[in-house]
């Protein structure tokens, strides 16, 4: 369901007891977030006096103990109390562990509640998408998206291409479909594979991603970005695979993805997305070396293919 449908569903009193927000960072889901449990809560929105609202509950950190406490709150039948909500930004950062913590509550969820949560949809375990129902926020048909490159003079297969990478974000889609982020793609995916499968591509993935700073070689903070940005399309794609529903971003690499899909288990590559969410998030937040957490990310990657010998044949 689009977000507008949904706000629109919660102004006429008609909401599923769990609602799931994803889109691209920088879609604004926690704050379109914090609106609808305003809409909710208070009829209007006022995310200012929700802040007051003492029926409202924000997850303040990811501690087992923290959501265990948080969904005993939900569930707590207060005579006259009427309606609560519970926000769970980043759903993603819970741990497997926390989030069966949660099942309970989505299994068996309270009247007059709503439970909230934002984030990467792949990050989190199917259990949990399965009881929420998906809102997307800052994306378009990818067919509309792809007819729009089309009229902009983007050949056919790379229109689409790019649409379906972007995830039907249009803003992303045209970045993708130039020639500069195609021709880097194109070296990335092989050092991807190789990072997965064979040695760890060290040297190569540096010499990728340098670019001169102050008369030296440094590994780029925004290259490295969209590095891990491919990595992870890669292993949202082979999970949906595996879990055998959604649409798949990179058409164009059916081979390797069945081949990922095969080789890790489920649990393995979310544990893969959830490290190299992890890392993209201290890069972008906190700066520091791009260079070692390249090297960091890499070292983790052939953890996970020792991991995943045996696994699967």
């Amino acid at each position: 369901m689009q977000l507008l449908q949904w706000l629109s569903c919660l102004k006429a009193g008609n909401t599923p007891h769990a609602v799931f927000l994803v889109g691209p960072a920088g879609s604004g889901k926690k704050e379109y977030a914090r609106q609808a449990a305003s809409l909710y809560l208070l009829g209007r929105e006022d995310v200012e006096k929700l802040r007051e609202c003492p029926f409202f509950q924000e997850l303040p950190d990811y501690a087992i103990k923290t959501v265990r406490a948080c969904c005993e709150e939900l569930n707590r039948q207060v005579f006259g109390q009427g309606r609560r909500c519970l926000l769970i930004p980043d759903a993603h950062k819970l741990t497997p562990q926390t989030q069966n913590a949660l099942l309970k509550t989505l299994e068996e969820p309270p009247e007059e509640a709503l439970l909230i949560l934002t984030g990467n949809e792949q990050a989190v375990l199917p259990t949990i998408r399965s009881r929420c129902m998906l809102v997307r926020v800052g994306t378009e048909d990818r067919d509309k998206v792809a007819a729009r490159l089309l009229s902009q003079g983007v050949a056919s297969d790379r229109a689409k291409l790019a649409a379906a990478l972007s995830d039907g974000v249009p803003s992303l889609a045209e970045r993708y479909a130039g020639e500069e982020y195609m021709a880097f793609r194109s070296q990335t995916l092989p050092l991807v594979e190789e990072a997965l499968f064979g040695v760890s591509p060290f040297s190569k993935a540096a010499n990728l991603l340098e670019r001169r700073e102050e008369g030296k070689k440094r590994v780029g903070k925004d290259a490295l970005c969209d590095f891990i940005d491919i990595l992870l399309s890669l292993l949202r794609d082979a999970l949906l695979l595996q879990l055998g529903g959604g649409q798949v971003r990179n058409l164009d690499q059916q081979s390797l993805e069945n081949r990922m899909a095969g080789h890790f288990t489920t649990a393995q590559i979310q544990c893969m997305i959830a490290e190299t969410l992890e890392k993209r998030r201290v890069l972008t937040k906190f700066g520091g070396s791009a260079g070692a957490l390249l090297d960091g990310l890499l070292v983790s990657l052939r953890k996970w293919e020792n991991n995943g010998k045996g696994n699967r044949s």
